[in-house]
């Protein structure tokens, strides 16, 4: 037997599964942001000689630009 929604019962799952769906998009994209943001903050670096931004790729953190060593 099918159940009768009244327009009271029927808006209060509308926008209850909204706040729902809202709390299942919004957290996890904060949290992914979150750790992109991480990572990428370890993995640049700014040369403390010329200001150019590079990316990490060894441990000498040496400047494409100015070959200056960045620790």
């Amino acid at each position: 037997m099918i159940a009768a929604w009244s327009p009271h019962s029927f808006f209060a799952v509308v926008v209850w599964s909204g706040f729902a769906l809202l709390l299942l998009v919004c957290i996890p994209t904060q949290v992914v942001s979150k750790l992109r943001r991480i990572r990428r903050r370890r993995a640049t670096r700014v040369c403390r000689i010329c200001g150019y931004r590079f990316l990490r790729r060894d441990d000498a953190c040496t400047c494409p630009v100015c070959a200056a060593r960045n620790r």
